[in-house]
């Protein structure tokens, strides 16, 4: 008798086990955003964390972990327990940029991170402060050079997006100017709107409202061709920089390890997502197109991203330490 029980003790223990992975989720789910409140990160996480608490019948609650160009938040992630209740808002910044800037980098985005599925991309956009005399590539690259060392531009953060694609912008275009760090693209955007930086790459997330409202004067974009969402803009290539390119993404990410089932909950409410007529069209507007891949293909993409630009960063001797 005492044999049975314990048999069915064991049983009823893997039965409840199994359950409770079947469970997931069944508590709050954390999404990391590695920038601070404002920027193009945060709005496009809130924007997740909304539709996947709908869908998955949660609270999914944003945390701005902001710092080291995106790389505080990303590397807390990176040590999180594997269980799916820690996620990241992952962009290009922290996982294809970061290895060629840190030398010294906590986490290995390829090897510690588990690619739950893409969400959107676009390129930056190059704009300026309207008072700024420059309304196109060729007279910006001119007015800076008439002022060598003294105008400044703005970004998210060392090694963010922003200061990458303009420090190259100003490499190829031979500009010497003075680089402005901030905790989140939506400070340095606040700060180039009040007129105390002159200009920068700036995401179209929080660019685009202020360049519809006469606040900003966009002169480019970053992309190899020209978007959708901006298609009055020439690329920087076309204006006067040939080669000249640079692409924004964003995706959702779990530790290394993540269980398979996490995936395969969340991977299919994040595709449904980005398919919704609504959002894509939202999507469009803020200058991003939704991005739709499995996760093995993303992993292949994120990994080429690493390669390809971490060569690049080297070949333009950047880095942060």
């Amino acid at each position: 008798m005492r044999h049975l029980l314990n048999k069915l003790i064991l049983v009823g223990g893997l039965l409840a086990t199994t359950v409770a992975q079947a469970a997931y989720p069944d508590k709050q789910i954390n999404l990391v955003v590695p920038f601070g409140a404002g920027g193009g990160t945060d709005v496009l996480g809130r924007l997740v964390a909304d539709r996947l608490g709908r869908s998955l019948g949660v609270t999914v609650v944003v945390l701005n972990k902001p710092g080291a160009g995106g790389t505080i938040g990303t590397d807390f992630v990176a040590k999180a327990k594997p269980d799916g209740y820690t996620l990241l808002m992952g962009t290009n910044a922290t996982l294809a940029l970061a290895p060629g800037l840190y030398r010294n980098l906590p986490y290995d985005p390829v090897k510690d991170l588990t690619p739950v599925a893409p969400i959107a991309s676009g390129p930056s956009i190059l704009v300026v402060n309207p008072s700024i005399p420059a309304t196109d590539v060729p007279s910006l690259i001119a007015y800076i050079k008439k002022n060598p060392g003294k105008l400044n531009y703005g970004s998210a953060g060392n090694g963010s997006t922003a200061h990458v694609a303009t420090a190259l912008f100003n490499l190829e275009a031979g500009l010497d100017a003075v680089h402005i760090p901030f905790k989140g693209g939506g400070a340095a955007i606040q700060e180039l709107v009040a007129g105390r930086l002159e200009y920068m790459m700036a995401g179209p997330v929080e660019s685009t409202p202020l360049i519809h409202a006469g606040r900003l004067r966009a002169l480019a974009v970053t992309s190899p061709e020209r978007f959708p969402g901006q298609p009055d803009l020439p690329t920087i290539a076309q204006a006067g920089l040939p080669g000249y390119e640079m692409l924004n993404w964003f995706g959702v990410f779990g530790p290394d390890r993540l269980p398979e089932e996490v995936t395969r909950a969340l991977a299919p409410v994040l595709k449904k997502m980005v398919d919704d007529p609504g959002v894509r069209d939202a999507l469009l507007k803020q200058g991003l197109q939704p991005s739709v891949s499995t996760p093995q293909e993303y992993r292949e993409f994120v990994r080429g991203e690493v390669e390809r630009w971490t060569k690049r960063i080297r070949q333009m001797n950047i880095s942060i330490n």
